[in-house]
């Protein structure tokens, strides 16, 4: 089982991690439809991410109840 500390400093990590993909989508929205494919590929995959984001915050939450 994991400390509360470790727990907490976990989710400040993935906070600022889906924060960074939030400033990367934000100039990937900007760009809409002149987005490059290359572009579209990255965007799926920070989507991805945050899923997984998503997913380990919720595993988190619960186990530091």
């Amino acid at each position: 089982m994991e400390t509360i500390s470790t727990v907490r400093d976990r989710i400040a990590v993935l906070s600022q991690e889906m924060d960074g993909i939030h400033f990367v989508n934000l100039l990937y929205w900007e760009h809409g439809e002149a987005a490059t494919l290359k572009a579209r590929a990255d965007h799926e995959r920070r989507q991805r991410r945050l899923e997984e984001i998503r997913g380990e915050l919720s595993r988190l939450c619960l186990s530091d109840r």
